[in-house]
Order: structure tokens, then C-alpha cells, then sequence
């Protein structure tokens, strides 16, 4: 295996195929990734020194120059490798084809076994099938990368290299296919309106940076930064603050920035790191592959939390970018580094790492479950220095995770705590697609490309396997107070990827004649599969509406309320308005706030008790014109307490109107489908 990873470093760098305008979008996607990286450590200097976002606008632009210098003066520097020769290992006999069926075999049991969970299957029957399948396969790799006459991996060396010229041409044809494929993903999520509470945060961030032109240290959901940050969100991500300073700069609304230019580049940047990833795995057919697993993720709306859902539905938020766009990368950039160990390559794991940060604080601990997919099997392989060299993807998020740790008195985040088969479910999907994503992770060692390729496959089903063993999430939740986010560990599986590989498998012919209708037979098996099962990422079931324009993604309808109701309470005011129209205060302006934009975040955020009790009656009060309502004096003394400004409800919830009239509350003005009245006085 060592001296098979060798000469493919000693080839060129540039895989078969690749055209010229294949090269300059792989270098504008590298780029993009160390410039955010610097971007990020510039960030977290900033967040030390207090500094405006006009200088740490400008020491971005002088780091972005000092490394663009850089590399220019050192091009051949960088792209040198391998940079150490490693000692093969000692011959061992070949693997026994009995192992590779009981792998197979096992694999696709723990896949079926996944899939089917929620109808009944036992979760055991997951773990133990994927135990037995992952140590079977990894048994397999190791053994057939050393032939009886230390040659590598024999025979395969010639056929490795004859199946990639083979599938130069369908390469070639793929990347307009991938450029279409990402223009029209980008031009789709201008469209697409999926609205996310979460957004009460993150966008809030960018549109207080954008006012203030300082980086937001504190509340600014609920408050003008009198109270302190939301427990478990910790200012460590960099692309709101970044958002925000360019939207200060070009004088536009930073939603704006956000929904109209953010979105669609970085949509765009998903679509081609997917292409990416899929040449360097695939072992023929990547236009193929490309194909099936753009295919799964618009066909993945089963689920918010799909894989498909964080893509074009939801990409200006960093934890989306995370995983539609920096995780295929570090597996491309783990992949070039465990075949070419080139000085480039490390350096691009290095910035992959920071850049990871500063996406999301989820970074802490996804990314280093991707670099240790690819480091464990490394070692296991004897490649120990390549190995632990990998390891440099995760070492700036682990040190930001300890650092928040440190000095943050409260990291844990509030919330349900997911297991492992919910944990799967909803992000891996159940029943088909389910059954689909699982069999495509367990059987990925022997479907992607024999090497470095088949090692990191193997090392992902690993991960995954032993996150699915009985307490290890628990324990987990348990040392880290993360908890409620730590589904997201699923994030670590390339899903999309794996699935368009299986497109690639080869189906025995009978007569050579018949031999492209069997290559075919995977890819239409694939598309019944999704067709029946998945459901479109835009539909209506998917909480999706498809906007006549380029929308904001929130509706149109609250938005031009939150902006009335915002403005009659002026600077300063507080106002209080039915859930589905007062989330989009924070969205619009960080100088008037709402009681409640997001009730999540408002029972996280470190305030006395009566604080969030008064703002949870209110948002009772005026929720919906049906159900249960809290009591008149309960309303009254909690907007004595709060101090609210303007306080609205649907002009047909009589009864929430009474309650706000029996606490002295009048002069109703009718704003779209509200009614407002105000304070005695006012």
C-alpha cells in the first residue's frame, strides 16, 4: 500500500481529465478556503483586542496579500512531494475472498439494519453487523496493500492507474455537467424560501455587526447587549461578523448580503467540492456518480435535518457550509495528502481546520471525527507519519474547543439530547434513503477507489459504527454539555458521495455486448430508489415555499410587518407580536427587539429566572386565538415588568386582545394581519 500511495505521488498532480477550467475552479475553491482561514484567525486576534471590523477588514487584506506573495515566490515549494519517502511494510499473504463476502455481507446488513430501525429492527443489529463488516473490510485493505512480494498492492497498481485513463473522458464531460449543476443549485436557493429559528442568531450577529461595526460580544436577540451571550453559542464562529462588516462596507442590508450573495456562492462552492470529492473517490463513472448524488440531495427533503435540507435550503448559515462544503473538501485534501504529501496539501488541511471554526463551534468536533477517519486507517496502514500529519486538520479546532471550555463559565447547550439511532435518522434518513445512505456507508470500502480513497472510506464506517455503539453519544453529551448538538457527528459521512459511487459498481455481463445496458443497471437502480423514496428538498412537506422572485428567507408578509410594528416602537422599544411574526425583529434591525423571536435561545440565555418566565407569558398571550391563555394578571404585571412598547395580536385573537386591553393597554392600530395597541401614555 506504501509504495503504491508512492507512485501515485510521483505521477503528475493533476489526475486524468482534469481540464484547464477544471484546475481554476479546484484553485478558486482552495483559495476561498485559505482566505476564510486567514479571514479566521484575523477574527479571533480581533475578538482579543476588541478591534472595529474596518481593521480587521484591513489586516484580512494585508493577510491575504502576504500569503498570495507567498505562494506565488514558492509554487514549486509548495507543490514538492512527497515529502517523506515511508519504509513499506513487511510482506503479509493475500486476503482471503471469504473475508471480502462476510464484509459485503456484513456491511449491508448494518446498512438494512440502520435504514429500518424505525420499523422495528433493533439498533443492536446495526452496531454488531457494522463491527463485523468494518473489521472485516479494514482486515481486507491491509492486507491486500502488501502483496507476497512487498510490491504494494501487486497487480493493482497497473489496473489502478489503467481504470483512471479509462474514465479521463467521462471526467472531461463532467465538469460542464458539474458547473450547470452548481449554477442552477445557486440560482434554485434564491427561490426556495425555508425559514430556520435559528436564524433569530445567526443572522441576527451579521446585522449587528453591520449596525455597529463592532464584533457582537453579547446578547443581541433580546437585548441592546445588556446581558451576556447564549450559553452554548460562543462567539468563536467568524462568517456572521464577516457578513456583517461587508454589508457595513457596501452599505446594503446584511439579510441581503446574505440571501442574495452569500447563499448562491456558496450553494455554487458545495456543488463543486462535491464534484471534487467524487473524482477523487470515484473509481470510474464520476460524471455518473456526480449525477446520482446531486440527485440524493435534492430528493432528501425528508428530514430538516437532511443532508439536503443544510444544503441550497439553508447554506448562509456556517454549520451548513460545514457540512455541504468544508467536509467534502477535507476528505479531497485528506485524500491529495495520503497520495501526494505535498507541502500544499498539508498547508490546505491546516486552513481547512481554521476555516472549520470559524464556520460553526460544531467544527470542535466534527472535524477531527473527518480527520481521524483518515488518520487512524493511515496509521493502521503503516504510514504513521502520514497519518499523524493529517492529524493537523484538527488541531485548531480542538484547541478552540478547549479554549471555549476554558474561559466560558456555561457551554452546554439547552435541549434533547439525541441517541444514536435518532442521530442517524435524522440526518442519514430512514426507510429507503435510510436503508440507501447506510448500505452506501458499510459497502464504501468497496466501492470507492482501491488506496488512500478505500482506507478513509473505511475509517468514516468506522466512525460511524462506533458512534452507534450503546453510551458512547451519552458519554460524550455528558463530558462536553454539547449534547443537543451532537447528531451532528453524522455530519462526518460523506453521504451524498457514497451514494453516487454505487452508481460505479460493475454488474457482470454475460456478452460483451451487453456489458454498457449492466453499467447502467446500478445508476437506474439508484434513481427508483430515490424517486420512490425521497422526498423533493422544496416541497411544501418539507416546511419549502418556491417564491415567483429572489426572496429573503423568511415571508415576505412578516418581514413588511416586523418593519412597521419595529418602527412605531422607534429606537430602543421593545415589541411583542405572535412567534411567526416576531422572529423576524432580529432579522431587520438590532435597535428595536422582540419579547420571544426564539424560544430556544431564550431559555439559554443567562438571565435571572423572571426574565425569561415574563417573556414566555407574554408570548402565551398572543401565540394564537385558540388554546389556552395565561391569566389577565399574569399578563398585566409581566408587561409592567418588560416595559413593552408595542404589543400586538391577530386581529382576530379577541381574547389576547382583552388581555392586553386589561392591562391598560389602547389606541389599536391595525398593521397587516395584526392589531397593535400601545401604553397608556404613549
Amino acid at each position: 500500500m506504501v509504495q503504491l500511495l508512492d507512485r501515485a505521488a510521483d505521477a503528475q498532480l493533476r489526475r486524468p481529465g482534469e481540464t484547464r477550467t477544471t484546475r481554476v475552479v479546484d484553485g478558486l475553491s482552495d483559495a476561498a478556503v485559505v482566505l476564510f482561514a486567514a479571514w479566521t484567525a484575523v477574527y479571533h486576534a480581533g475578538l482579543l483586542l476588541r478591534a472595529p471590523t474596518w481593521a480587521l477588514l484591513l489586516a484580512w487584506l494585508a493577510a491575504a496579500g502576504a500569503l498570495a506573495a507567498l505562494c506565488a515566490a514558492g509554487r514549486e515549494w509548495w507543490d514538492g512531494g512527497p515529502l517523506r519517502r515511508e519504509r513499506a511494510r513487511p510482506a503479509a499473504p493475500r486476503p482471503s475472498r471469504p473475508l471480502a463476502v462476510v464484509a459485503v455481507a456484513a456491511g449491508a446488513a448494518a446498512g438494512t439494519c440502520a435504514g429500518l430501525h424505525p420499523s422495528g429492527v433493533p439498533w443492536w443489529c446495526t452496531w454488531v453487523a457494522g463491527t463485523v463488516g468494518v473489521s472485516a473490510a479494514a482486515a481486507f485493505l491491509l492486507l491486500r496493500g502488501r502483496d507476497g512480494n512487498g510490491n504494494g498492492d501487486g497487480e493493482h497498481g497497473a489496473r489502478e492507474h489503467a481504470d483512471e485513463d479509462a474514465g479521463a473522458e467521462p471526467v472531461r464531460r463532467g465538469t460542464p455537467l458539474a458547473l450547470l449543476t452548481g449554477a442552477g443549485f445557486a440560482v434554485a436557493s434564491l427561490f426556495i424560501v425555508n425559514s430556520d429559528g435559528d436564524d433569530a442568531y445567526f443572522v441576527s450577529r451579521s446585522v449587528a455587526t453591520a449596525a455597529t461595526g463592532e464584533i457582537p460580544l453579547k446578547d443581541v436577540i433580546f437585548t441592546p447587549g445588556t446581558a451576556d451571550e447564549i450559553a452554548g453559542e460562543p462567539p468563536i464562529a467568524s462568517i456572521e461578523v464577516l457578513a456583517g462588516a461587508l454589508a457595513r462596507v457596501f452599505g446594503v442590508p446584511a439579510a441581503s448580503l446574505l440571501w442574495y450573495l452569500v447563499l448562491p456562492a456558496a450553494v455554487f462552492l458545495a456543488v463543486w467540492a462535491l464534484w471534487r470529492l467524487v473524482r477523487a473517490w470515484a473509481p470510474r463513472r464520476a460524471a455518473l456518480c456526480f449525477a446520482v448524488a446531486a440527485a440524493y440531495l435534492l430528493l432528501s427533503g425528508t428530514s430538516p435535518a437532511s443532508l439536503g435540507s443544510f444544503h441550497l435550503l439553508r447554506m448562509w448559515q456556517g454549520k451548513a457550509m460545514l457540512v455541504s462544503v468544508l467536509v467534502p473538501l477535507l476528505f479531497v485534501y485528506l485524500t491529495r495528502w495520503a497520495e501526494r504529501r505535498s507541502r500544499r496539501d498539508l498547508a490546505l488541511l491546516a486552513a481547512a481546520g481554521i476555516a472549520g471554526v470559524g464556520l460553526t463551534s460544531s467544527a470542535a468536533f466534527v472535524v477531527p471525527l473527518v480527520a481521524g477517519a483518515a488518520a487512524v486507517p493511515l496509521v493502521a496502514a503503516g504510514r504513521v507519519r502520514t497519518g499523524l500529519a493529517a492529524c493537523a486538520a484538527a488541531a485548531y479546532p480542538i484547541a478552540a474547543g478547549l479554549a471555549v471550555m476554558l474561559f466560558n463559565d456555561d457551554t452546554s447547550v439547552a435541549g434533547r439530547v439525541h441517541d444514536a439511532p435518532s442521530a442517524y435518522g435524522w440526518v442519514l434518513l430512514q426507510g429507503a434513503l435510510g436503508v440507501l445512505a447506510g448500505c452506501a456507508l458499510w459497502l464504501s470500502p468497496w466501492t470507492a477507489r482501491r488506496g488512500a480513497p478505500a482506507l478513509i472510506a473505511a475509517g468514516v464506517a468506522a466512525v460511524v459504527t462506533a458512534l452507534a455503539l450503546p453510551g458512547v453519544l451519552d458519554a460524550a453529551a455528558d463530558l462536553s454539555g454539547a449534547g443537543q448538538v451532537l447528531w451532528r457527528t453524522m455530519w462526518a459521512v460523506p453521504a451524498p458521495v457514497l451514494i453516487g459511487l454505487l452508481a460505479a459498481v460493475r454488474i457482470p455481463a454475460a456478452r460483451p455486448g451487453l456489458a454498457r445496458v449492466a453499467a447502467a443497471v446500478p445508476a437506474a437502480a439508484l434513481a427508483v430508489a430515490l424517486a420512490a423514496g425521497g422526498v423533493p428538498v422544496w416541497s411544501a412537506s418539507n416546511g419549502s415555499v418556491v417564491a415567483a422572485r429572489p426572496s429573503w428567507k423568511v415571508s415576505g408578509k412578516a418581514v413588511w410587518t416586523a418593519r412597521e410594528v419595529a418602527a412605531l416602537a422607534g429606537p430602543g422599544g421593545l415589541v411583542l407580536m405572535p412567534s411567526a411574526v416576531m422572529r423576524a425583529v432580529p432579522l431587520l434591525t438590532v435597535d428595536t427587539h422582540a419579547v420571544n423571536p426564539n424560544g430556544h435561545y431564550l431559555r439559554s440565555l443567562p438571565v435571572p429566572r423572571g426574565f425569561i418566565d415574563d417573556r414566555r407569558v407574554l408570548t402565551a398571550a398572543v401565540r394564537r386565538p385558540w388554546g389556552d391563555k395565561p391569566p389577565a394578571a399574569e399578563v398585566r404585571a409581566a408587561l409592567e415588568r418588560t416595559g413593552v412598547d408595542v404589543a400586538c395580536a391577530w386581529r382576530r385573537d379577541e381574547r389576547g386582545l382583552e388581555l392586553l386591553r386589561a392591562a391598560g393597554y389602547g389606541g389599536t392600530r391595525r398593521i397587516g394581519p395584526l392589531n397593535c395597541l400601545v401604553p397608556p401614555g404613549r
